[in-house]
């Protein structure tokens, strides 16, 4: 079944903060992971997003995590070049031909991992939280353009869309006897084309339906009004005061150091 938004229904505190509060959130845990570097620090933080959407927004760990499960091929390549590739500094564990890995670039590989998956996961709060309609209206009331609020929420909510009718035409594919599994890696590569070909023509398809959709109801008009409207509430001080205060602590913490790996 094809989702076309990241958004779950729930009755809870994050449901009910004003969207403004929470985008101001979600750039702040997206700007405190770039803070640190220690997979302590990061790793904390990760496990605390996950507690902290099931606590104040009723989201299970487990709805979370189907989320998630569909980036950790790239977390996992990420993770992959700085054990590789990574600093010249620490101590050799073991060498394959010419490549060390050494201890400094598995640490900091593992801090890589956790701190993609808490910026991914920075965002899908947000989304997961947020209907569309009101995360355009937010975006506008933070004088963002109309349009480009409006193409940023378009943005986000096709990545789900996409996400799902990959994966509807990946089980169609191998219901009809594609192996993606067996094979070396061009073999594996040559078997996704039956999988790009059909995305790729359906995206387009969604993309046309999205154009008349849009023009229908008069996008780009004038003097554009709201049924809906957004304002601040005392609840939503308190929620973006404490967000401030994490973020200056965070800071504060960063500046002296603490959380960063020498490399």
């Amino acid at each position: 079944m094809i989702r076309y938004t990241m958004f779950l229904r729930r009755k809870s505190i994050l449901h009910s903060i004003d969207p403004r509060s929470k985008i101001i959130l979600s750039l702040f845990l997206f700007t405190v992971c770039i803070f640190f570097n220690k997979p302590i620090y990061i790793g904390v933080m990760f496990l605390s997003l996950i507690v902290f959407l099931k606590a104040f927004g009723k989201i299970e760990i487990k709805k979370t995590l189907s989320f998630l499960k569909p980036m950790l091929p790239f977390v996992i390549m990420i993770m992959l070049l700085w054990i590789l590739l990574g600093s010249e500094k620490g101590n050799v564990i073991y060498q394959i031909w010419k490549l060390k890995i050494k201890d400094v670039n598995i640490e900091m590989a593992i801090a890589m991992g956790f701190r993609v998956l808490a910026m991914i996961l920075s965002t899908f709060l947000l989304l997961m939280t947020t209907e569309q309609r009101d995360l355009v209206l937010a975006l506008v009331k933070m004088k963002l353009p109309y349009e480009y609020g409006l193409t940023i929420a378009i943005a986000l909510r096709y990545v789900p869309t996409l996400a799902s009718l990959a994966v509807s035409i990946t089980d169609a594919q191998k219901a009809r006897g594609l192996e993606l599994e067996k094979g070396n890696i061009l073999e594996k590569i040559k078997k996704y084309v039956p999988i790009l070909v059909p995305l790729i023509v359906k995206s387009i398809q969604l993309a046309q339906e999205l154009a008349i959709a849009i023009e229908t109801r008069a996008f780009g008009k004038p003097n554009r009004t709201f049924y809906r409207d957004l304002k601040f509430k005392f609840k939503d001080l308190v929620f973006l005061s404490v967000a401030v205060i994490f973020f200056v602590i965070c800071l504060y913490l960063r500046i002296k150091g603490y959380g960063v790996l020498d490399i």
